[in-house]
């Protein structure tokens, strides 16, 4: 790893950093500063030449460094067997309840540009930025040494690997594992597709939510959009559903789904069709069609809060017609996963949606993501994922 020249921001509110918090903005900079090579590790101080910490920079990024430590001390392997250490004793209770977790949650847990993912004997790691590209070789050290897993893989496949200047790779790290890994969580059993999957596989975030639907399904009817490998739709099965309804729009998803129902048993309560999640509403509300349950769990609809009126409008469609194919009483379970979808919007949209079709809420659970994505009150882009279980009246 090279290190580079100082990084010196400007005076006044225009460098101004927020305390505790990791990013340094391009136009925080001073531009009369001698800039360092992208992906240099280097030592950010205020216009008066004090020390305020030491990250990675990229010019081409808007956030131009990201810092690893406020401490002046080295980046080397003990850094890293240190960070590491820390975070995994953070999560030293989950394997209890499942053999799969988020080990390093990026600047969540004061790695800035990195996730590492463990599915059973697999840990399966992304690289995001520049600067945490050009340590990998010490990430993978610290991987083998403090979570020893069986094997590594790199899944470093993300669209802000373009906007730091990188293309995405895929690799095994040593000795070659399976593309799926066979994991569980409580009473469910999935596979994992690590290669071909989204992000790295799974939604691990959504763990608590999963596992919030036990002793509310039973016998009950269920219709899981944007159910990607069945994780919503195996559980509620496995929680008692008499059947539930899954929903995406890739079929190579939905064929993981099946495998996943028969997994865990209940591939007789199961069914995964390929859809629209809109038209799939839309085709309900056609045909009559009524549920006791409605999962709704879409991708982001938004990456920047420009994009807020229009992502606005989805959600509320999505929502308003989930409400109109409900049973009377039955349960509204819906989430949004961009931290640029502020959660007093969300409520106010699902207030609306109800308001529109003469329904009433009660909130039965409120659901954020799960312990292994922590949130960090000086970091607020770590709270990320929102959601309630509703009761529609």
């Amino acid at each position: 790893m090279s290190t580079g020249k100082a990084i010196r921001l400007r005076s006044g509110k225009k460098g101004k950093v927020r305390p505790g918090h990791p990013w340094i903005f391009k136009s925080q900079i001073l531009k009369s500063e001698p800039a360092a090579k992208p992906g240099d590790i280097v030592p950010v101080h205020d216009h008066e030449g004090k020390f305020l910490g030491r990250g990675y920079y990229n010019p081409r990024s808007k956030i131009a460094v990201r810092i690893l430590t406020f401490r002046d001390e080295p980046i080397g392997a003990p850094f890293f067997t240190d960070r590491i250490t820390e975070a995994f004793k953070k999560r030293e209770r989950l394997p209890a309840m499942t053999n799969a977790y988020r080990a390093v949650f990026s600047e969540a847990d004061r790695l800035p540009g990195l996730i590492i993912d463990i599915y059973a004997d697999t840990a399966v790691f992304q690289a995001l930025t520049l600067g945490m590209d050009k340590l990998k070789n010490l990430v993978v050290g610290a991987i083998t040494q403090i979570l020893k897993p069986k094997y590594i893989y790199e899944k470093s496949v993300s669209p802000f690997r373009k906007l730091e200047g990188l293309k995405d790779e895929s690799r095994w790290w040593g000795p070659e594992g399976k593309g799926r890994v066979e994991m569980f969580e409580g009473k469910a059993k999935f596979l994992v597709d690590i290669v071909n999957g989204h992000k790295t596989g799974f939604y691990l975030d959504q763990r608590k939510s999963r596992l919030g639907l036990e002793g509310l399904c039973k016998d009950k009817t269920a219709l899981d959009l944007c159910c990607y490998t069945g994780g919503f739709s195996v559980s509620a099965a496995v929680f008692g559903a008499r059947h539930v309804n899954g929903v995406d729009i890739k079929e190579e998803w939905l064929e993981l789904a099946r495998e996943n129902s028969r997994l865990s048993g209940v591939a007789g309560k199961t069914d995964f069709v390929k859809a629209d999640a809109f038209k799939a509403l839309e085709e309900a509300l056609k045909s009559g069609r009524k549920f006791d349950i409605i999962i709704i769990d879409p991708p982001s609809f938004l990456k920047t809060r420009e994009s807020l009126k229009s992502a606005s409008a989805g959600y509320s469609q999505l929502n308003t017609n989930a409400m109109k194919c409900l049973n009377p009483g039955g349960m509204l379970a819906t989430f949004s996963c961009s931290y640029n979808m502020p959660n007093e919007v969300f409520s106010e949209i699902l207030k609306k949606a109800a308001a529109s079709v003469g329904k009433k809420l009660t909130i039965l659970k409120r659901c954020r993501q799960s312990e292994d994505h922590p949130i960090v009150r000086e970091i607020p882009e770590t709270e990320y994922l929102k959601g309630y279980f509703l009761k529609v009246v």
